[in-house]
């Protein structure tokens, strides 16, 4: 593992989380202090940051973004940012490393009967088989890195990863 295989991966936009197994060891890696200079050294030469806090890392913009570019992230993480705002919804005390089940989170979600949620799943998922939006939400989450499938002798286990605070903060600024 180097700075190139690790630049690569976090110039893709990845979120590693120190409790990734599948980024383990680009997360331990950028752990070693004259390893996270280094990187971030090379990557201000090019305009970012690299940034590692609560338990992630990733690479951000160096300049304040203007409302056009807050605008396109916005968009880009938009089902993204609703997502994490439905897991809070339906588990309010979710954080890191909770072990979060496909079962559980149908259970939640249909003891909350609310309507409201199930627009959210029609709007971002374009369905209304509320079983086929559980997949698409639980395959979002895995795909930006806030989940990972764990191997156990259920297949709906999922880790959260220490990702989640990214997003978290997000939603928080848009609330606040």
């Amino acid at each position: 593992m180097g700075l190139e295989e690790v630049f690569k991966l976090l110039s893709k936009g990845v979120l590693v989380s120190i409790n990734s197994q599948k980024y383990i060891d680009e997360a331990n890696f950028l752990m070693i202090e004259e390893n996270f200079e280094e990187l971030g050294q090379l990557v201000r030469k090019i305009g970012f940051e690299l940034v590692g806090e609560n338990g992630y890392f990733y690479m951000a913009k160096r300049e304040k973004m203007n409302d056009a570019e807050l605008q396109a992230f916005f968009n880009n993480h938009k089902n993204m940012i609703l997502c994490i705002a439905i897991l809070k919804q339906l588990f309010p005390y979710v954080q890191r490393g909770t072990l979060l089940k496909q079962s559980d989170f149908i259970v939640q979600l249909k003891q909350k009967e609310d309507g409201l949620l199930e627009q959210k799943f029609a709007y971002l998922f374009k369905t209304t088989d509320p079983m086929e939006g559980v997949e698409r939400f639980f395959e979002l989450l895995e795909k930006g890195h806030i989940l990972e499938k764990r191997d156990s002798d259920t297949k709906d286990t999922y880790v959260v990863l220490s990702a989640l605070e990214y997003y978290i903060k997000i939603v928080q600024s848009v609330v606040l």
